[in-house]
């Protein structure tokens, strides 16, 4: 733990000293700053409250076209790269390269594992792209409610909902 010494002329600490000698400058520094452009046209580019900005629709194709891309890159390099070195490994280790294998064996040791990771990676990535369009969605979803103006989001009347409101009531 320190000590402050206290300063005899005016009861200050040196450390409340050091602030005030820093915060003028800072503050004149910030004045003179102006913001940049880019900062400005980011700013212009966000979604507000007010009906300012990009439409809902370039924001909306905005949304599904990076997803879309994002999709494909996903696919392609899966396609392109993944698997070929999955079935390269399981190739080596199932013993086919030395040429031991029947072809019975060549299904059962590097056929039917590549299938069912394939398989698997194709789950895989089906979940991944469900997620990143039902993100794109919400976005959407919350530009269209900032654009709206509306405060209160409304949720959709479920069935449950329906079941308690026809019911009889019993006294």
């Amino acid at each position: 733990m320190t000590t402050q010494t206290l300063d005899k002329k005016n009861g200050t600490t040196e450390a409340e000293d050091v602030r005030e000698v820093a915060t003028p400058a800072s503050k004149k520094a910030a004045k003179e700053r102006k913001p940049s452009k880019l900062a400005g046209v980011l700013r212009g580019l966000t979604p507000e409250k007010s009906s300012a900005g990009f439409p809902v629709l370039i924001w909306t194709v905005f949304f599904r076209l990076v997803v879309l891309i994002a999709d494909y890159l996903l696919v392609l390099s899966t396609a392109i790269a993944l698997i070929p070195m999955l079935g390269a490994w399981l190739h080596q280790q199932s013993g086919d390269v030395y040429g031991d294998l029947t072809m019975s064996g060549t299904i059962a040791m590097w056929i039917a594992p590549l299938l069912f990771l394939v398989l698997v990676l194709a789950a895989a990535e089906i979940a991944v792209m469900r997620a990143m369009w039902r993100w794109a969605s919400r976005r959407i979803q919350s530009i269209r409610d900032a654009r709206a103006g509306d405060a209160l989001v409304t949720t959709p009347r479920t069935n449950s909902q329906n079941k308690n409101a026809n019911r009889k009531r019993s006294n």
